[in-house]
């Protein structure tokens, strides 16, 4: 099974990695968002029920909720895909910003 805080510490670590001087975390979340919307974990339906079996109850209703809320359920695949999506990036986000805010407070 994929250990999905890895690939999103992985992706994280790219994101901070590649950043210049005058991107903050606008581009984190902003490059995050893209990472995930990449990722076979949310473009596959194989891979996305395979991350929301993973995926803590709590985690998925949070999701689930959020998605009802904007009106557009196509299906258990979309619904599983698009609850991947939102769960990768704010793990990417997450994660990022911690890396961005150590390398900050480094430099200072």
């Amino acid at each position: 099974m994929t250990d999905y805080q890895k690939l999103a510490q992985q992706y994280a670590g790219d994101i901070v990695e590649n950043m210049t001087e005058d991107q903050g975390e606008e581009y984190i979340y902003e490059t995050a968002h893209e990472y995930a919307d990449m990722s076979e974990h949310v473009i596959y339906y194989s891979k996305a029920h395979d991350m929301v079996a993973w995926m803590h109850q709590s985690r998925i209703d949070y999701w689930e909720g959020e998605i009802e809320a904007g009106g557009s359920f196509v299906g258990y695949d979309d619904l599983a895909c698009r609850i991947a999506y939102y769960e990768l990036s704010d793990m990417i986000t997450a994660a990022a910003l911690k890396l961005f805010e150590e390398k900050e407070s480094e430099v200072a």
